[in-house]
């Protein structure tokens, strides 16, 4: 292999470093001691009375997936728990799915379970109106009203991809309204042309390593939609009449299941997305809006309100 060639493969390793990790196929190993012991937690919370006693009535069983709730009180105590969820509730999350999934498998149901932490403490719950930039990563809790819902919709969560030379396969995780990630290279015939650098053997000798394409009927898509809604807070003070609302996004059970004049609690971590119609790699604006995490039926900290639903809100 001449020396441009090898030249080109370093910058782009040293261009791409994260990216091309992902894509290694890593061999099964043991889980680092900070996700064991993560694991054998939520296995204790699962495995307690009254978890117990949820999961052998069988919850969800026969529905493709069922949002497990959990009590924010349960999880705090378990201080491993209660440590990881605060810094990384995305990794804990994972941790718990993987444990509760066995759960469900151990009692022979096939129904896809995902944890929903409900009933979050008071220093959590916050005004919608007061969300700032600053509130970016944090999971907090809202009561809103919808009024509007969206299509359905589902979007490429995890995309499937191949090399055509030697059949390797990797998964990549996409983000959600984000430009699908472009591969470009596979690493296992990359690995093969780094460790035959120094050899003499002709460029002919080496696998394309550039020929990958995407396996479309393998991608893993999950359901979503964006929920319009407004605090009880924002409808006393006139700001919704000038078009001020939040949008929420929805995911998996939590799909369809919502109308307008909803009174909700909506426990959700608070992301930002480009404005509307615009360029998200140009364009450096960014709005507020919110994930999800789980739904509660009903206000935590305002009475209900009954919203009149023959009324048209001017929507920014």
């Amino acid at each position: 292999m001449n020396v441009s060639i090898c030249r080109q493969i370093k910058t782009f390793l040293n261009r791409h470093a994260s990216p091309i990790e992902s894509m290694k196929r890593k061999s099964p190993t043991e889980p680092p001691a900070d996700s064991q012991k993560t694991l054998e937690s939520w296995r204790l919370l699962f495995e307690s009375e009254t978890y117990k006693n949820d999961l052998d009535a069988l919850p969800g069983n026969g529905d493709p997936v069922f949002g497990f709730e959990v009590e924010w009180d349960d999880l705090t105590k378990y201080e491993e728990l209660h440590v990881k969820f605060s810094e990384n509730m995305t990794e804990t999350l994972q941790c718990g799915n993987q444990v509760l999934k066995e759960q469900y498998s151990n009692r022979n149901m096939a129904t896809r379970p995902v944890i929903r932490v409900v009933n979050l403490p008071d220093d959590r719950a916050y005004e919608m109106s007061q969300l700032r930039m600053r509130d970016r990563t944090r999971l907090l809790s809202f009561d809103g009203i919808v009024i509007s819902t969206s299509p359905i919709i589902g979007w490429l969560k995890l995309s499937v991809h191949k090399c055509n030379d030697c059949d390797s396969k990797w998964t990549i995780k996409e983000r959600l309204a984000r430009p699908r990630e472009k591969i470009k290279f596979c690493r296992t015939c990359l690995d093969v042309i780094i460790s035959n650098m120094e050899s003499k053997k002709p460029k002919s000798y080496h696998k394309d390593p550039t020929d990958v394409s995407m396996v479309a009927e393998e991608n893993y898509y999950e359901d979503v939609q964006y929920l319009e809604i407004i605090s009880p807070n924002m409808l006393e003070n006139g700001m919704a009449d000038n078009g001020e609302s939040f949008q929420v996004v929805v995911f998996d059970e939590y799909v369809g299941q919502f109308s307008k004049g909803d009174n909700l609690t909506i426990n959700a971590v608070v992301a930002v997305d480009p404005l509307i119609n615009r360029d998200f790699i140009r364009d450096t604006r960014r709005m507020i809006y919110l994930q999800a995490h789980s739904v509660e039926e009903g206000f935590s900290h305002h009475k209900p309100i009954q919203l009149d639903l023959s009324k048209e809100f001017s929507l920014s």
